[in-house]
């Protein structure tokens, strides 16, 4: 059991790595010179998804804590703040 909790933590460590910090993309607005906006492009982040780092949080709380095993069901859920399109 204590392998495939780290073999999970590894994994989840992994993706990490190979996400890159969301670049902000500055907007020109004619007519609005005084006004900075900037849009956030998460598409560099494996999953697009805004909630990807909340995603990992929670999955390795619940892997260090022994809330999931090899033998949890995970069900996905992709509704309300907490949204995610990644499947473990």
């Amino acid at each position: 059991m204590r392998l495939w909790t780290t073999q999970a933590i590894a994994a989840i460590n992994a993706d990490y790595q190979r996400s890159a910090d969301s670049h902000l993309i500055k907007l020109d607005m004619p007519g609005f010179d005084q006004i900075d906006l900037y849009l956030k492009d998460e598409s560099t982040h494996p999953t697009g998804s805004l909630k990807h780092r909340l995603a990992r949080s929670l999955f390795l709380y619940a892997l260090c804590n022994g809330k999931i095993t090899s033998t949890t069901t995970v069900v996905e859920a992709s509704s309300g703040s907490t949204a995610v399109s990644r499947h473990i």
